[in-house]
């Protein structure tokens, strides 16, 4: 029976603090691979907690691939690579990352986006589809199949294809309708006021404002579990930028390894700096591990908390496989003439708008060796009109930034970046984002609802709800018509991702499978058949 000390748990929820036990038990080997965990019931007796709690912190390790559930069986840990021997860049800063992966309390992670209770009652069972992997169903039935990338050479996202540009994970529109823009003057007006030159021409500097880089570093620490050093935080105008200046730092001699199906811009922006781009595939539990190291990339770009456009959440395993690969030796990244070694871009695009449970922990957290650069942006939660993101380096790669692209000029205004500061600090940020999530979700759930008691019923299903600001909807041949027709009539972004068999779905034939963002539905015009 697993026993933990819950009165050690500090500020952090009972089944937060829980689920960081177990994971941090199975992550270590304390759990071993295809053990069976204690039922729902016998371990909340055990530990003198809801039964509820319990349910959230299985959930939460099922998301993440280090539980799956079988049914009328139980639970069971999923097996884990060893972890590969960290280099001389995994000191003591380094391992800070990591801190909120063990075992203890605090306020770091604490703060998820759902409450321990409403996380409770969709927690996932054995008899659940949601439960059995980090997929959910469709990743369940396909588990063994990779995504090759010859199978969408018809699709969007497909590197040839004329409307690659069509769709996007999110548009904005949601985000910008929504900013509280009387609040935003306020803060504007006090920043002009009150700023002094000096802070100004702080701002200019290569990696931004120290107080945004601080109000990031803290909203990091807050709510992703991380714990990065401001002076290891860089601003630039939108993630564009960001791709372009990890170019300049890590090299251009290097291949880039981007996932397939994909972000369909970002094999052209990394193409437009005169970088070798290699395309992986996926299998169900993330980027093809196999194909990575085949491919000859030293550095992989990928999403591991909700992947475009197949919504897969990496795995566990996968996970551990993907920090590995990256542990090529023992020697520090820093190097006077270019970062060594090989390196992996987390690109958490959308975390914040994971509607059920926790945030899916980022690679960066239990990156103890300095190889993953994390990436996010202000744009899907402030609108398309802020062009404001930013990446968190490896204490290496800040000191390779500085002594390499430190003579840039910021590309963000410095009354933007110190507004935003203060729109973070003062807590303005937090408040629209839990608008906006709560706005993507009731949209998500009146679709659903809508198609359910319509005569789409049994033509229409969706996938991977609840995840993120889109979702996936497979329709039947003889309903494409009508259902693609009402839902784009009504505001609805669709974009199909193939038709027939999909690798990484199991669409019967006649089935179509499409990428869904209903960020500027119009539930007004929703008129279904």
């Amino acid at each position: 029976m697993l026993s933990y000390d819950m009165g050690e748990r500090g500020n952090a929820s009972r089944y937060d603090y829980l689920y960081r036990c177990i994971r941090h038990d199975i992550a270590h080997g304390n759990i071993l691979p295809d053990e069976k965990l204690p039922s729902k019931r016998a371990l909340a007796r055990n530990l003198g907690v809801s039964v509820i709690t319990v349910e959230a912190a299985y959930a939460q390790l099922i998301a993440e691939g280090y539980v799956r559930a079988e049914e009328r069986r139980g639970y069971f840990a999923c097996e884990l690579s060893p972890a590969a021997r960290g280099g001389r860049q995994g000191g003591a800063r380094n391992r800070g990352n990591a801190r909120t992966g063990g075992v203890s309390g605090g306020a770091a992670g604490q703060r998820g986006f759902a409450s321990e209770g409403a996380t409770g009652r969709h927690a996932a069972s054995p008899d659940s589809d949601a439960a059995q992997s980090p997929a959910a169903s469709s990743a369940r039935r396909l588990a063994s199949l990779r995504f090759p990338a010859h199978t969408l050479g018809d699709s969007p996202f497909s590197e040839s294809a004329g409307d690659s540009m069509a769709f996007v994970p999110s548009s904005g529109a949601a985000a910008t309708a929504l900013f509280p823009y009387q609040t935003w003057a306020r803060v504007m007006r006090r920043t002009l006021t009150e700023e002094s030159s000096a802070t100004l021409a702080e701002a200019a500097l290569a990696a931004g404002s120290p107080r945004l880089r601080q109000a990031i570093a803290s909203y990091l620490r807050e709510y992703r579990g991380m714990e990065v050093p401001a002076e290891r935080i860089v601003i630039a105008a939108g993630s564009q930028t960001l791709y372009q200046l990890i170019v300049q730092l890590l090299g251009r001699e290097r291949t880039f390894a981007t996932e397939c199906p994909g972000y369909p811009l970002l094999g052209r922006i990394y193409g437009a700096q005169n970088v070798h781009c290699a395309s992986i595939p996926l299998s169900a539990g993330g980027i093809d591990i196999a194909a990575l190291r085949e491919s000859g990339a030293s550095v992989a770009h990928v999403m591991p908390a909700h992947q475009f456009p197949t919504g897969i959440v990496m795995s566990a395993a996968c996970r551990r496989d993907l920090l590995n690969w990256s542990r090529t030796d023992e020697a520090r990244a820093f190097s006077a003439a270019g970062p060594r070694g090989r390196f992996i871009v987390e690109d958490d695009y959308d975390a914040e708008f994971r509607m059920l449970g926790r945030p899916i922990a980022p690679l960066s957290s239990v990156d103890v060796a300095g190889r993953v650069i994390y990436l996010n942006s202000f744009t899907k939660s402030l609108g398309a009109a802020f062009r404001i993101a930013y990446m968190a380096l490896p204490e290496d790669l800040a000191a390779q930034f500085e002594f390499n692209l430190g003579f840039y000029s910021n590309t963000v205004s410095p009354l933007e970046q110190l507004a935003l500061a203060r729109f973070i600090e003062q807590g303005h940020y937090e408040r629209h984002v839990n608008r906006l999530r709560t706005h993507a979700k009731q949209l998500q759930d009146e679709l659903v609802r809508r198609v359910s008691e319509s005569s789409l019923a049994k033509e229409v299903s969706f996938e991977g709800l609840d995840r993120g600001l889109y979702f996936s909807m497979r329709v039947r041949k003889s309903a494409q018509v009508r259902a693609v027709g009402a839902l784009r009539a009504a505001g609805v972004q669709l974009t199909p991702l193939g038709k027939g068999p999909l690798a990484w779905s199991d669409a019967q034939t006649g089935e179509s499978v499409f990428a869904v963002n209903c960020e500027s539905l119009e539930i007004g015009n929703l008129v279904l058949p």
